[in-house]
């Protein structure tokens, strides 16, 4: 063996032996911090903490929404006819009653002359009927037949039906001339009117125009199907009380004027597991225009939660948990989230006076281990 390769060999026997007596002061001897604690001097570690303190919290929740009108009316002719007068242009505001189109009114209006006429006669007939047939109750079977008294009582009510058919008549041709004249069956504004004079109309043509009510206007927004368990969990009677729904347009602008919650939808939409909320707001400015999409703001405040940083939070299958110090020791401590607030989690507060939140990730502590505190935010070194 040559002088170098018995140098290799000595140098691969003290790598061995320093790899051996590692071993052994390991599992004989313990680490340091087991043979300090062997010893009963286990050193002092520094966790940085944050106070459990409980307070009302204010939260945004943001969703995207659409703007829908709460009526709309396609205004659809009852009767056929030429139009005459188109007394409306697109974009108009109009009031509840306002007169729209006139149909040509000759045809009906000759319609409603003759079915008055022929009630005239209908009731003049009956008024003969009638004088007749009291005549001939009067005379009596000594003088009349049987027969000759049943035929005037026939042709009494005969005359009383044809009364009653042309008072029908004249209703029907009435209301047909009645529907010469269309007007605005609600308040809003006019879609686009693409018609000229002398067209011709007929309930099984397209609908005129489109009338839009803009004020209010309706809002509609949807919640997951946990935020609709939790909504009516807080509100079981009134979702959204005491909750300030209010809206961001498409500019950024906040909205003024705050939504009224109506109503929810009566399923969850299957494919997004969610459920639609519908809300009211005034529009008199019509900054609200129907199928846009806005952002509906919800406005919510929880009582009695603690806040902390998501990441001071562990979530497990089982649930979610903090490390907190209580009296120089550490605890694993559930926690229920209430909701999420940004960065931070909303905790139920089911702490304790004198509790703090560790905001250090935790490792092994051995038993025993003495346990020093530093508020975030206090000068390093200070005790609690």
């Amino acid at each position: 063996m040559t002088k170098q390769e018995k140098k290799t060999y000595a140098e691969i026997l003290l790598i061995f032996a320093i790899i051996a007596v590692v071993i052994y002061f390991y599992y004989h001897k313990g680490t340091p911090r087991q043979m300090a604690a062997k010893s009963g001097e286990l050193p002092e570690i520094t966790l940085n903490v944050m106070p459990a303190q409980a307070e009302k919290v204010t939260v945004d929740n943001s969703y995207i929404g659409y703007v829908t009108p709460i009526n709309s009316v396609a205004v659809t002719p009852y009767i056929n006819g030429f139009l005459e007068d188109i007394m409306v242009t697109g974009g108009q505001l109009a009031e509840q009653g306002d007169t729209l189109v006139v149909i040509r009114q000759d045809e009906y209006k000759a319609n409603l002359k003759m079915a008055e006429a022929k009630l005239m006669q209908a009731q003049a007939d009956y008024a003969n009927a009638a004088v007749y047939y009291k005549r001939m109750r009067e005379a009596g079977v000594k003088i009349i037949s049987k027969t000759e008294l049943d035929n005037a009582k026939a042709q009494y009510l005969s005359a009383q039906a044809a009364v009653a058919e042309a008072k029908a008549s004249v209703a029907l041709a009435k209301v047909n001339y009645d529907y010469t004249v269309i007007q605005a069956p609600i308040s809003g504004i006019v879609g686009d009117v693409s018609l000229s004079r002398g067209d011709y109309v007929s309930p099984s043509s397209q609908p005129l125009f489109t009338i839009i009510q803009y004020d209010p206007i309706r809002v509609v927004f949807s919640l997951t199907d946990k935020e609709y368990l939790d909504e009516i969990t807080r509100n079981p009677q009134q979702p959204f009380a005491n909750e300030k729904i209010s809206l961001r347009l498409a500019n950024g602008k906040i909205y003024e004027a705050a939504g009224q919650y109506k109503y929810m939808g009566n399923e969850l939409d299957k494919p997004t597991s969610s459920i639609s909320v519908y809300a009211d707001f005034p529009n008199p400015g019509r900054e609200l225009v129907a199928n846009a999409y806005v952002d509906v703001l919800v406005e919510k405040t929880y009582g009695d939660v603690v806040r902390v940083r998501q990441s001071y939070v562990t979530l497990e299958n089982k649930g979610a948990y903090v490390y907190t110090v209580q009296n120089g020791k550490l605890n694993k401590k559930p926690v229920e989230i209430v909701t999420v607030s940004g960065n931070d989690y909303l905790l139920k507060n089911t702490f304790a006076a004198g509790e703090y939140i560790v905001v250090d990730k935790v490792g092994r502590i051995a038993k025993g281990q003495k346990i020093k505190t530093r508020l975030i935010g206090a000068e390093n070194g200070e005790k609690k």
